[in-house]
């Protein structure tokens, strides 16, 4: 064996495996790999875990390599696709529509339950979703989980929420504009994630009418996903399998100690707010961190977003869930 490798060295040949007592060995390169992660600017508490993570050590005590990038709104599939980071977090009702249209990504896990409200000023006469219709619902875009969720919501009470007929109007601010918008009159009510939401709530400006952390609808259902680059998970599925495993790990500590993560991320300023009011939102969410609800979120909100036209219904939902969910070896199904 020595003899071949020296001749395939002479020649100018690489070999992309070492074999050592008859079992391949990772080569330099794969052993290099560093995991880009990609992370938003204006950090939220769907980011916990990752936090947690760097802070407790999870991803070193995994052997991961990593670096992270931060991304700023509304790019991060932009930066996904382009290679410039290897996986991320991601509200999953954001993607459908792009991966009905061909995004080339994968989903091997979703993180948590919550994270989304509608809420509407505190003397609003809007007291039940079903009081929406003919409403005005200001959204940070027409395809962000803030108008996705509600939408589903709104379209299960049979409102109308697309096309000819709507019965609800969707209206375009930037995420910083939309309290301001709720607050003027603008908008009848206005679909924000928390902390933010909780924070106008706990102002006395607002309240919420439908809430995805506890809905009867929605609680169960995890929103937050972590997809990563199609050709990241089939050059380097080990360094993946080491980031799923270390964000699962961060997951359950996040979930048995929401008063302590609140408290460390809010201070080291990963995220904005209060430590007690990030707390308190952090225990309405589930972090389950979790490969087989990922499929089962998946297929809901295409399925869900077909039904009301949000996706188009020449699309195969079966193959867009059995293309995109991809299970990654030496990775457990769940935190707990």
């Amino acid at each position: 064996m020595k003899k071949i490798c020296f001749i395939l060295a002479l020649a100018g040949l690489v070999l992309p495996t070492v074999w050592a007592k008859g079992k391949p060995q990772a080569t330099a390169a794969q052993e290099d790999f560093v995991l880009t992660i990609g992370l938003p600017v204006e950090g939220g508490l769907c980011e916990a875990p990752f936090y947690i993570a760097v802070e407790k050590g999870f991803y070193e005590a995994e052997g991961l390599k990593y670096r992270e990038f931060k991304t700023e709104p509304g790019t991060t599939m932009t930066h996904l696709t382009n290679g410039t980071v290897d996986i991320t977090n991601n509200l999953l009702a954001t993607m459908i529509q792009p991966l009905a249209n061909g995004l080339d990504v994968k989903i091997p896990l979703a993180l948590h339950t919550g994270c989304i409200k509608v809420i509407v000023p505190t003397d609003s006469p809007i007291t039940t979703p079903a009081d929406l219709r003919g409403k005005k619902i200001g959204v940070p875009s027409m395809n962000a989980s803030q108008r996705v969720i509600p939408a589903r919501v709104l379209a299960a009470l049979g409102i109308k929420v697309d096309g000819d007929g709507a019965e609800v109007e969707w209206l375009i601010y930037p995420s910083a504009e939309l309290p301001l918008a709720l607050e003027r009159g603008q908008v009848d009510a206005i679909g924000i994630g928390d902390p933010g939401a909780s924070i106008i709530e706990n102002q006395g400006k607002a309240r919420a009418i439908i809430n995805s952390a506890t809905d009867a609808s929605l609680k169960d259902e995890l929103c937050c996903v972590t997809p990563v680059r199609s050709q990241t998970l089939a050059d380097h599925p080990e360094a993946v399998a080491k980031f799923l495993r270390a964000i699962q790990k961060a997951s359950k500590w996040v979930h048995e100690n929401p008063d302590e993560t609140a408290r460390i991320i809010t201070e080291k300023r990963y995220v904005a707010g209060d430590a007690a009011v990030n707390a308190q939102v952090l225990k309405t969410y589930s972090y389950r961190a979790s490969v087989s609800l990922a499929k089962t979120a998946l297929e809901r909100n295409a399925r869900d977003l077909q039904a009301i036209g949000l996706v188009d219904k020449s699309v195969d939902v079966n193959a867009l869930v059995n293309n995109t969910f991809v299970p990654v070896p030496n990775v457990p199904d769940a935190a707990f």
